[in-house]
């Protein structure tokens, strides 16, 4: 039978993350038949004003198509330079079977790539974010977009995160039916390197019994995986959940944040008071999102 290809999907912005990006992408390579896939959005259309135009035109539903010409050819330049890059960190890795391909694209950000997923169909996709309060096109609240809309993991790399290989993975649970398959989910992904998991639970309220009963469950799920240490199971007393997770990701020298990323609507975030993704936003660490 033969073996199933890694598709790893990079969508770029060309921002001062894009290479960094791109590099911790091409650490996760795990097999040789592998096919990287980097593509670039750019606008259908740019809304632009010119004090020029005769008064009673609407100037800011001008076209500026020229400008769209312009920002095509610098893409296409752009990308080519970065595909270079990409090659020669390919070489280095010594993996000889990578394909890398790309592509420009116009359109919506959030909907191009939800629908160059369906036509690639990626392992998973790994795209650059600068976290909260950012305007870059692949800011923060995209990857949360992202994370939410695709059904295969996503990886989101700050700005400020250092390229590292994964070695301790923070996964963090609020005792869902789906952590097991989630978490030999990640065995899978990062088999090529030696990790550990910390299934962790932050505690942000008083019934610390029913918690201690969920997490033995899943130890008794997970006994076979725990044999060679891999896996560690923790229950964190969490008043203050950001102090608490950025304690524990510093004493565990924790360098990459996974989590189960669910489509639930506004109430479940106003009424619980459980760790979400936003909460992991605001740490500079790589992120694998899983979803639900």
């Amino acid at each position: 039978m033969t073996e199933k290809i890694l598709k790893i999907l990079i969508p770029v912005d060309f921002s001062v993350n894009t290479i960094n990006t791109c590099k911790y992408a091409v650490n996760l390579i795990n097999k040789e038949n592998t096919e990287i896939h980097i593509f670039h959005i750019l606008p259908d259309g740019l809304m632009v004003p010119d004090s020029s135009f005769p008064a009673g035109i609407d100037t800011d539903a001008f076209l500026n198509t020229e400008y769209l010409d312009n920002l095509r050819v610098s893409a296409k330049n752009n990308l080519a330079e970065l595909i270079g890059i990409v090659k020669k960190e390919v070489n280095k890795s010594r993996n000889i079977n990578i394909k890398v391909t790309s592509s420009i694209l116009s359109g919506d950000h959030e909907w191009e790539i939800v629908n160059i997923c369906k036509s690639f169909e990626p392992t998973f996709i790994v795209m650059g974010t600068k976290g909260e309060g950012n305007k870059n096109l692949l800011q923060g609240s995209m990857a949360k977009k992202i994370m939410k809309k695709v059904d295969i993991p996503v990886i989101a790399v700050p700005e400020k995160s250092k390229i590292t290989i994964p070695n301790n993975i923070l996964y963090a649970t609020n005792f869902s039916e789906f952590d097991y398959s989630k978490i030999m989910l990640i065995f899978n992904i990062l088999k090529r390197f030696d990790i550990k998991i910390h299934v962790t639970h932050f505690q942000m309220h008083d019934n610390i019994i029913e918690s201690q009963r969920k997490m033995e469950n899943l130890k008794e799920k997970l006994k076979e995986q725990r044999r060679d240490a891999t896996i560690l199971f923790n229950i964190v007393d969490s008043k203050n959940k950001n102090l608490s997770l950025s304690t524990f990701c510093d004493e565990f020298e924790i360098d990459t944040i996974s989590f189960i990323s669910y489509s639930s609507n506004i109430f479940h975030y106003l009424f619980t008071n459980e760790m979400h993704k936003k909460d992991f936003f605001m740490l500079d660490l790589p992120m694998l999102a899983l979803h639900e």
